[in-house]
């Protein structure tokens, strides 16, 4: 975000009517400017902000409120088994050209580029670090952000308990990082398969959406409805993506209910309990794309919330049956314990444990 003069007027409305600045962010500095208003929709509040003075902070605020939603960061893990021992420095010795490896990708010019010539680094003898800035130019968009800044990583973790395993986790925050980590692992599989560390890409283990049946499938969503760590208190579920297989037959009890029903998007206080959710008869008609589920935080002394975004992705998009299952997670934290510090390191225990519960419940879940 680099303006040389502050929007006004006509300009700044362009900002504030997008749905991520909400209407507690304006009127929050509507307040600040001693401007008080009965009723708080957009159509009252909008006006009064373009009419008034908008100075560096509050730009800044505003413009951080619109990229908040896509930013989060959404996690991908995977394993890859190995033939046999090795040290990363030796196996990553040679880089990876993204540049080229993306336009090679795509027909036209791609939209995006990554910044600058990223390598992997070394957190120690048994991680390996590859981080990355993209920038995406959207010429069709507005002034506000016609370029933008995401960022992406993969992690790679050693793992030498029986057998030699590779822990891969994938960091994206917009779907053309997504897309990078997808060139890069490419790239890894070659120079893995290369050196012998595997022998095809059937080493590489992941969980998609076709390792399960429906039944398993809501078993496996509702395996993370519990306290399964110490640190999280489950609370409830309250957001579902269920799609409904056509080629069941639905249970007889709820067979007049959905005979005229595609999907259905649930959104509830405590969904793990809804009469259609909470029988395993009514299972094998249900398909579950996505479900969010809340729990109560205590980590260290740090309490909050934490709303953790479970799914199928690309499933729920296009109904992609390969989809691979992705976690984000949101924090909610008091007050006083609301610092980037607190909140990256509460982040990055909180995916171990959802990491090795994914693969606990994928082990007794997926299809035989």
């Amino acid at each position: 975000m680099n303006k040389d003069i502050l929007p006004q007027g006509d300009y700044i409305r362009q900002l504030l009517v997008k749905s991520n600045v909400t209407n507690a962010n304006i009127n929050t500095l509507l307040r600040e400017k001693g401007i008080f208003l009965g009723h708080n929709e957009k159509n009252n509040s909008v006006p009064l902000l373009m009419k008034s003075v908008i100075s560096p902070r509050d730009y800044s605020v505003l413009y951080e409120a619109q990229k908040t939603k896509e930013e989060s960061i959404k996690y991908k893990t995977s394993s890859i088994k190995c033939n046999s021992d090795f040290e990363f420095s030796a196996v990553l010795s040679e880089d990876i050209d993204l540049h080229s490896l993306i336009l090679e990708r795509h027909t036209y010019k791609p939209n995006y580029k990554v910044i600058g010539s990223p390598t992997f680094y070394f957190e120690d003898e048994n991680s390996a670090v590859f981080e990355y800035q993209i920038e995406r130019s959207n010429l069709l968009s507005d002034w506000t952000n016609n370029k933008t800044y995401h960022n992406g990583a993969i992690t790679l973790k050693k793992v030498s308990e029986n057998d030699i395993q590779i822990s891969v986790q994938q960091n994206s925050t917009s779907k053309e990082t997504n897309e990078v980590n997808n060139i890069i692992m490419n790239a890894l599989k070659e120079q893995f398969f290369q050196k012998a560390i595997i022998n095809s890409s059937e080493d590489i283990i992941t969980v998609k959406f076709n390792h399960f049946d429906n039944t398993s499938r809501v078993q496996f969503f509702y395996s993370f409805a519990s306290n399964f760590n110490i640190y999280l208190e489950f609370k409830s579920i309250t957001d579902i993506d269920v799609y409904l297989d056509e080629n069941v037959e639905s249970h007889a009890d709820i067979k007049e209910f959905l005979n005229e029903i595609d999907n259905l998007k649930l959104n509830g206080k405590e969904l793990q309990n809804h009469i259609l959710l909470n029988n395993v008869e009514y299972f094998p008609k249900l398909i579950f794309g996505a479900a969010k589920v809340r729990y109560k935080l205590n980590h260290g002394g740090v309490e909050g919330s934490a709303i953790i975004n479970l799914g199928f992705p690309d499933y729920v998009k296009a109904a992609e049956e390969d989809s691979d299952f992705q976690i984000s997670i949101d924090l909610v934290l008091n007050k006083q314990d609301k610092n980037p510090k607190a909140e990256n390191s509460i982040r990055k225990k909180l995916l171990e444990l959802f990491e090795t519960k994914k693969v606990e419940s994928y082990t007794k879940l997926k299809r035989v």
